[in-house]
């Protein structure tokens, strides 16, 4: 649809990606994140269209969001609506993590991907913030206004097109991608809740996650991207999050064939790539986001992880700017 309303035969599209239109034809049928994404690049390219990710928002309902969409719907009020993405959204999205920051006068909630070698995370970005405006103005209704909007990628060549669909004040080359509200909506009642449907859905949500085999290392990863945003990627919060003591949080971990510094590095080396590929965040800002004490012990453990510097990188893998 989207693809076709664009000038291009979408065929040829998801053949070289190696998808038949057909598979997306049924809602259950589960595509990999890091392939979707590779898809999801594939089309930008040959439809030219840098705000593919805003169309693909405009045409999600929470509902494409699995249980956790469900679950939203019905809750009581939005903080536990919220709480609730938060809980349940990796039963349906296993490459990316809502994010929620707040305090008494504003709130972020955002998206952060963590899956390594994804692609086109611009348009997932900018996919996710216009997600993140459905879910708010359906629990709220179009009363609710947000604040501002941050996304961890370079402006786009057309801005008109953000503008006009966005309505609100767009931070580009940020730090994380996030959508700010006041606080106060937290506190507000949802217009459709139904106790007896979240308390089913909520306990459905919690045997699917029974029968699911998530790893302790997805997991992990998954808290620390979250965490990484935090700043509060320590050892102990992290195991008491999972729910488990440190030594058995590394007992397991060491079952698992990795370590806990071993995970928060690979968590630090995918989005200190993200960084450098879609931002023009300097080297000082990333790594003071990534929990480092200043840019040369940054500049030592990317060393580390690629080879090269993060500089070099970056000269590398990016494509000159318009």
């Amino acid at each position: 649809g989207i693809v076709s309303s664009l000038g291009c035969d979408p065929k040829p599209i998801f053949r070289k990606s190696g998808f038949s239109l057909a598979q997306f034809s049924d809602a259950d049928n589960k595509i990999p994140f890091v392939t979707a994404s590779k898809l999801l690049a594939n089309c930008v390219t040959e439809t030219r269209a840098e705000h593919l990710g805003l169309l693909l928002g405009q045409a999600s309902t929470p509902s494409h969001l699995g249980i956790a969409g469900y679950l939203l719907r019905v809750a009581p009020d939005v903080n536990t609506a919220l709480s609730s993405l938060l809980d349940f959204l990796d039963l349906h999205d296993e490459g990316g993590v809502p994010t929620l920051e707040t305090n008494d006068k504003v709130t972020y909630l955002g998206y952060a991907i963590h899956e390594p070698y994804t692609e086109a995370i611009e348009q997932i970005y900018d996919l996710s913030v216009v997600m993140i405006l459905n879910i708010m103005q359906g629990l709220c209704g179009k009363n609710w206004v947000p604040n501002e909007i941050f996304l961890m990628r370079q402006p786009p060549q057309d801005l008109s097109v953000y503008k006009k669909n966005l309505r609100v004040a767009l931070h580009f080359n940020a730090e994380f991608t996030a959508v700010a509200f006041p606080s106060h909506w937290l506190e507000n009642p949802v217009s459709f809740a139904d106790s007896l449907l979240y308390a089913h859905l909520k306990q459905e949500a919690e045997e699917l996650r029974a029968t699911k085999d998530i790893s302790l290392t997805t997991e992990l990863r998954q808290l620390l991207r979250q965490c990484l945003m935090e700043d509060s990627c320590v050892l102990a919060n992290i195991a008491s999050q999972l729910g488990i003591h440190e030594r058995t949080l590394n007992r397991r971990l060491k079952a698992e064939g990795t370590t806990f510094r071993q995970e928060l590095e690979q968590v630090r080396y995918t989005v200190s790539q993200q960084l450098l590929s879609a931002t023009h965040a300097s080297l000082d800002e990333i790594s003071l986001s990534l929990g480092y004490s200043d840019s040369t012990a940054f500049h030592h453990a990317f060393k580390r992880w690629s080879g090269i510097s993060p500089a070099q990188w970056r000269a590398e893998k990016v494509k000159p700017s318009h």
